[in-house]
């Protein structure tokens, strides 16, 4: 996160969209906020505080969270959120960690690749460390495709209860409807079918399952398209890891995490 003074974007800009928080008559702030897209193509957030004075002149304070900041900025964010609602301990910790890795508030829960998953570069890692989430939320039934870059191909799929999932990692989640229009379609195929060869001797049926494809990103979890009755979704890699502290904390039936699943 920069100030002003710090950086600042290309001169042309165009506004993408805005939004604001007005808060109550017994508080002196109201909030701002805007995406904006600099004119080299890159998006950043503005956020502007003003503070009302007796005067009723504002005095205003802004902050820009740049494309290449914004994931990390979300992270921390909602961890403090999470501090100042009470739905996690406060934690008040000085480690010895790298700069630049903040440890999670609940990290003696999590484990260490959860770190990963939301830093690294490294499309593998990412694929990886995906794989070893579901495994640990519970999905048994996972299996990880190939360990290599497959164009066009999907890098897992897993069965849990009566939900029959494909799924695609990707460390870029700008642009996903586009950039993932044929593979999405080539996925909704694949399950309308009702089977999928994972190996040479291991073939998977799931005929009357509902069928979903997951493009798990860092980005938020969202719809897609619909293909043939098959839902095809980004799904945030941070909305898996809440899930799987939410059925660490509290009692969550195997019918219950299907559902969740659906939903996410």
């Amino acid at each position: 996160m920069k100030t002003m003074s710090e950086k600042r974007p290309p001169i042309i800009t165009k506004e993408l969209c805005k939004d604001r928080v007005s808060t109550s008559t017994h508080s002196t702030h109201n909030y701002f906020f805007e995406v904006k897209e600099a004119s080299n193509g890159s998006r950043y957030v503005v956020i502007d505080q003003i503070r009302r004075q007796a005067d009723r002149k504002g005095e205003k304070v802004k902050i820009r969270i740049f494309q290449d900041e914004i994931l990390e900025f979300q992270r921390v964010l909602q961890k403090m959120i999470r501090f100042a609602l009470n739905e996690a301990q406060p934690a008040n910790v000085v480690t010895n960690a790298l700069p630049g890795i903040q440890e999670s508030p609940d990290s003696e829960l999590s484990p260490a690749f959860f770190n990963k998953l939301l830093s690294t570069h490294d499309w593998k890692e990412f694929e990886r460390y995906t794989y070893y989430l579901l495994k640990l939320l519970g999905v048994q039934t996972a299996y990880k495709f190939l360990d290599e870059p497959q164009a066009g191909k999907a890098d897992g799929f897993f069965i849990f209860g009566n939900l029959a999932v494909i799924y695609d990692c990707t460390l870029d989640n700008q642009g996903i409807e586009e950039r993932k229009k044929d593979q999405i379609i080539n996925y909704c195929n694949r399950l309308k079918q009702g089977s999928i060869e994972l190996s040479s001797a291991t073939m998977m049926e799931f005929q009357n399952h509902q069928k979903q494809v997951w493009i798990i990103t860092r980005g938020p979890s969202r719809r897609i398209k619909l293909v043939n009755d098959i839902e095809a979704k980004a799904v945030s890699i941070q909305d898996i890891m809440n899930l799987y502290e939410e059925r660490l904390k509290s009692a969550v039936s195997d019918q219950q995490l299907e559902i969740k699943l659906r939903n996410l």
